[in-house]
């Protein structure tokens, strides 16, 4: 269904953005060391309980074995950021207050700013947690970063489900706002970094700010149809189902979606015309139904700013190939600074895919998750950080 998240961690939700649940594989962890191993002649549930978690110690272990534990201790210290000079900034925007931290490389920082804005879903500033390995990668290449808690989540007052995709971008340009009138000094060097659902939010937050230095777009779709096609054809396919009957799916989708988000449709209509035993509650059947038109196209033909698109080739989420394509169409020529890359190897958040390739967070198995969080920044494709960053400093020092 298009009303689907779009995932990760890093789209839709925690998944969609490709960050995994960091504080449940912290958990665990704890439960590994107290686990009583004793044997017994009948495995019991809590018997069966302890020996996944032994294999997860196995594969912490030939972790550690594996890469050199220097790089496992910084991984696991990608999760800190105490001793990050921050500073909580909060915002209003349409009626609700926005709480978010600006977290700087050094307290006199000068440089640029990202503004992280977020894929779908109900997350807080740092997605869980899940985004601390990219937000300390960056600040260790000079960029800041702040991040906000979307509207009714965490410390912020409102209702991220009411909002389309414009009241996203106002949102964002609210931030850009808060961000330079805290930090003038900063002032040409401020710009975005999003993932996923960021891609219909930003171009149209950087089209209302003349001086929004860059933006940085990963894993972003174009048309919010054609991703949940995508998306839906790769659960498909992952369960064994031909292609004809795939595209016999899709097409009964399309004409079931016409009738349930046609814009006179209600709730009930919705309910009438699904066969579904967990149907979506009422606040995402609107927010789908508002926002399921969702295109990119004309927002990034009208996009003057310095931008940066950036897929995964292995991406379960987002249509990498055709997507990066109609970017590449569009912006290359448009600013001599604008680029488009498909990473190999790739996931939909750039995370290594040979490891953390799954559309959800949910199917993300918990040795996974702690692999995540014994990894850390290492946990992504090798260089992503490094690009990023130095074409974000690139484009700043020639404002």
């Amino acid at each position: 269904m298009n009303g689907s998240p779009d995932f990760i961690g890093i789209s839709g939700f925690k998944a969609i953005d490709g960050h995994c649940d960091f504080p449940q594989a912290l958990t665990i962890a704890k439960h590994l060391a107290a686990a009583n191993l004793k044997g017994c002649a009948v495995p019991s549930p809590r018997r069966i309980r302890y020996r996944r978690l032994v294999r997860v110690a196995f594969i912490l272990l030939v972790l550690l074995v594996a890469v050199p534990g220097s790089l496992a201790l910084i991984g696991l210290s990608d999760f800190d950021i105490s001793n990050r000079p921050t500073e909580q900034i909060s915002f209003a925007h349409d009626g609700a207050v926005l709480s978010g931290s600006l977290i700087l490389p050094g307290a006199q920082h000068t440089g640029p700013i990202a503004l992280l804005v977020h894929g779908d879903g109900p997350q807080d500033r740092f997605a869980d947690d899940g985004y601390l390995p990219l937000i300390n990668a960056l600040l260790d290449r000079g960029i800041g970063i702040y991040s906000w808690d979307k509207a009714g989540v965490g410390e912020s007052t409102g209702n991220w489900l009411s909002q389309s995709m414009n009241d996203r971008a106002n949102e964002a340009v609210a931030a850009y706002k808060a961000i330079k009138t805290a930090h003038p000094d900063s002032g040409q060097k401020i710009g975005f970094i999003g993932f996923s659902q960021a891609g219909w939010v930003i171009p149209k937050a950087s089209r209302m700010i003349p001086d929004n230095a860059f933006n940085v777009i990963i894993g972003g779709a174009v048309n919010w149809q054609n991703q949940g096609d995508f998306y839906t054809r790769q659960r498909l396919l992952a369960d064994g189902t031909t292609q004809a009957e795939i595209n016999d799916q899709i097409e009964r989708n399309h004409v079931r979606d016409a009738v349930i988000f046609a814009p006179d449709a209600t709730y009930e209509t919705y309910l009438a015309n699904i066969d579904d035993q967990h149907p979506m509650p009422y606040g995402r059947f609107e927010f789908v139904k508002r926002n399921i038109t969702s295109d990119a196209t004309a927002d990034l033909g009208l996009l003057e700013t310095p931008t940066l698109a950036m897929w995964g080739r292995d991406d379960l989420n987002v249509d990498a190939k055709t997507d990066a394509a109609i970017y590449r169409d569009i912006l290359i020529g448009r600013h001599p600074e604008n680029e488009v890359i498909v990473i190999p190897d790739a996931t939909h958040a750039l995370l290594r895919s040979n490891l953390f390739n799954y559309q959800l967070s949910s199917e993300m198995p918990t040795s996974r998750q702690m692999l995540y969080v014994a990894l850390g920044r290492y946990a992504y494709v090798p260089g992503t950080f490094d690009k990023i960053a130095d074409w974000i400093k690139q484009v700043v020092a020639r404002t």
